[in-house]
């Protein structure tokens, strides 16, 4: 098979197929365009890369530096050893190291200050929606107080669909109302709110994915939403859905992209009363798990 620019061997088979150095110009300059289209980047900003260690966090940063965007790296320690452990710190230090990207590391335990079990067994929902609540926490809150204007994260068109079906699914409004802010840029909506960018937003999995084979990216991602390993039912749905609409993910997320945010949804916030952090509540929902744990003593254990 010819790659359909340069007609060399294609090595890549997406929406089309590409030889590796095509692969490469075509994945960039998309994503150069997106930034400069929707404005994702100003010269003026800080910018904070939010890396697990997988292939779309690390693509995310991987693109911004190749396009000469200064940027730094946050990598958590969720408390999962599945999800993050010294390996996944090892590959995302590694890879900063040998680009000359700031990196910064934080461990939820010892930011919360709780032991990560219990606060996972106290949350009352999945894990990974737990994990979600956290790092949308840690993340705004570490990126605010270290001066960064904008948080970039790995979300591509598949993780876009995958939401799209969940808020259909559940026909619930409030989620549909979010669905509104999913776009390649979510402005603060408030002071110690900081601004996200997603530039895989029209991405693909396998893209980022081949993105880090051709430049040669090691890659230590949570096996428990691995690429290879996921095995919840949106991801099915989703994969049944492109077996007749190949280019459905893509799809969804080009038409939430241009849907006019209505304004419906509720941005009312006011401070936490306990960790002072912007919240729709009285008090923050990591705080009211938080309250439900035992703190930990000098030792790292639960007193």
């Amino acid at each position: 098979m010819q790659c359909a620019l340069c007609r060399k061997t294609a090595e890549v088979n997406i929406t089309r197929p590409l030889c590796g150095e095509c692969f490469l110009k075509d994945y960039e300059s998309r994503i150069r365009r997106l930034i400069q289209r929707e404005k994702l980047i100003t010269p003026q900003d800080r910018i904070l890369v939010a890396v697990s260690g997988g292939k779309d966090s690390l693509s995310c940063a991987q693109v911004l530096h190749t396009l000469g965007y200064p940027i730094a790296v946050l990598h958590v320690d969720v408390g999962v050893a599945a999800c993050t452990n010294p390996r996944t710190r090892n590959v995302v230090e590694r890879f900063c190291e040998e680009r000359g990207i700031p990196f910064y590391f934080l461990s939820f335990s010892e930011y919360l200050g709780v032991d990560m079990d219990e606060f996972f067994h106290k949350a009352r929902r999945p894990r990974c929606a737990t994990c979600g609540m956290l790092k949308r926490y840690v993340f705004n809150r570490f990126a605010r107080e270290n001066g960064f204007t904008k948080l970039a994260t790995g979300h591509c068109a598949d993780d876009v669909a995958r939401y799209f079906l969940k808020a259909w699914v559940s026909g619930s409004r409030e989620s549909f109302l979010w669905l509104e802010k999913l776009k390649p840029l979510t402005p603060s909506p408030h002071p110690m709110v900081v601004a996200r960018i997603r530039p895989l937003f029209f991405s693909l999995e396998q893209e980022n994915y081949a993105y880090t084979k051709l430049r040669g990216i090691v890659v230590a991602g949570c096996t428990m939403c691995s690429f290879f390993l996921r095995k919840d039912s949106w991801t099915e749905m989703l994969h049944r859905i492109e077996e007749v609409r190949r280019d459905f993910a893509l799809a969804v997320a080009r038409t939430l992209a241009r849907q006019p945010e209505k304004g419906e949804a509720n941005d009312t916030f006011q401070e936490c009363q306990i960790c002072g952090e912007p919240t729709s509540r009285e008090i923050c929902a990591v705080c009211r798990v938080r309250e439900r744990c035992s703190p930990l003593t000098p030792t790292g254990k639960t007193g």
